[in-house]
């Protein structure tokens, strides 16, 4: 078995790795757009045959996770190619296109896996591994063939609210890894950094909601469902109710897992412009108690408040997302500032932390550790053993 990283080498998100049979059979992990694309084009598909028009040897790709740098780019491909993924992956962009957002679409061919349930596609054999990320529900893989096994990590960490899982993963890990593909997305920060959980961010959360005596708003990505959850939470305590786009609430929905906040719940309201559901709320609503409510920044919610009296001096402002999107949010942000209101960062990376890297590639133990999704693969052979760098497009032996 050989593996190339086609994109993703020397470079975060735009992930795509291809995997090769001793019989020349094809496998895909991921097919990402990269983060510094202006559009989504086909001429941004990486160097791979088959993905236009399919060959036989081609056999699927496999998708790890919801995120557009996993597999945005998926939108160029031949629909005949079968693409696995997993019940919420597939829910989370069909919801996406019912709701016309931009680049949104969802594969012709899906076929859906479940965590650490094998199953063989042509010579390879995969086992998904459920990990703690930003992403709901992603996944690593365990790829077998010839012989020889390959990890793929996918994105990860070990802070989130589902830090059993790397817990549980580092007790158990699959054995006898021959190559281990990791990402390193943190590399190049503080090596003694270790990142704030999701339970500390609740907490610095409550403290704002409690001192804000306006309406408390917050700006963070509406798949991002542990941050969601932490903001709940701290809304819970401080007696705040929970206001969120129509989007928003459709993909906690949709993802059938009732310990999520969603629109039965009393204390969690859809925004609106005319009010005709119970669980529905206006800014005119708002206004009238504007310390009771925290409002998630998605959909058209901002367009409605921009020009509303919530916007002040004893208002609050929340960004949680990465710092990369601020160019994005630029004119959101200055709007904001401009209002008086008052404007606090709080967020933690949806990736690995160093300390958290090594306990991962310790626990695996591979003949090789090939550096993926980071800037800095050098990096790597200071911080882990058996490490092999490769760059874009070099096929290796496993």
């Amino acid at each position: 078995m050989k593996a190339c990283i086609r994109r993703g080498a020397n470079q975060i998100g735009g992930s795509a790795v291809e995997i090769i049979a001793d019989n020349q059979q094809r496998l895909i992990i991921d097919i990402g757009l990269p983060l510094d694309a202006e559009e989504n084009t086909q001429d941004l598909l990486p160097q791979i045959d088959g993905l236009k028009h399919k060959t036989p040897d081609l056999l699927g790709i496999l998708i790890s996770h919801p995120h557009q740098d996993h597999y945005a780019l998926g939108l160029h491909i031949d629909k005949d190619i079968p693409v696995f993924m997993s019940h919420a992956t597939s829910k989370i962009m069909e919801v996406a296109t019912q709701h016309n957002i931009p680049d949104a679409f969802v594969f012709s061919n899906i076929n859906i896996f479940e965590n650490q349930k094998s199953f063989k596609i042509g010579n390879f054999n995969i086992t998904p591994y459920l990990v703690d990320h930003s992403a709901y529900e992603a996944y690593a893989f365990l790829i077998e063939a010839d012989g020889k096994r390959l990890f793929y990590s996918g994105d990860f960490r070990a802070h989130g609210r589902k830090s059993k899982l790397f817990e549980s993963f580092i007790k158990n890990p699959p054995q006898h890894i021959d190559t281990l593909l990791m990402e390193g997305s943190c590399l190049g920060r503080d090596k003694s950094e270790q990142y704030e959980s999701e339970t500390e961010l609740e907490e610095k959360f409550f403290d704002i909601f409690k001192q804000t005596r306006g309406i408390s708003l917050i700006q963070t990505s509406s798949q991002n469902i542990d941050r969601i959850v932490t903001i709940y939470r701290a809304c819970k305590q401080s007696n705040r109710t929970l206001v969120m786009s129509g989007y928003t609430g459709h993909i906690l929905q949709c993802l059938e897992n009732s310990h999520l906040p969603n629109f039965t719940w009393p204390d969690v309201k859809k925004m609106s412009q005319s009010v005709t559901r119970k669980h529905e709320i206006s800014v005119e609503m708002i206004e009238k108690s504007p310390d009771k409510y925290t409002i998630l920044l998605g959909g058209q919610i901002f367009n409605m408040l921009k020009n509303s009296f919530l916007l002040n001096n004893e208002a609050s402002f929340i960004y949680s997302m990465w710092d990369g999107y601020k160019e994005l949010y630029k004119e959101r942000l200055e709007l904001i500032q401009n209002k008086g209101v008052n404007m606090f960062d709080i967020h933690t990376s949806g990736h690995a932390d160093i300390p958290s890297l090594q306990k991962f590639a310790s626990a695996l133990n591979p003949h090789q550790l090939v550096p993926i999704h980071t800037f800095l693969p050098q990096e790597f052979k200071k911080l882990f053993n058996n490490v092999v760098i490769y760059e874009d497009n070099q096929i290796f032996t496993i």
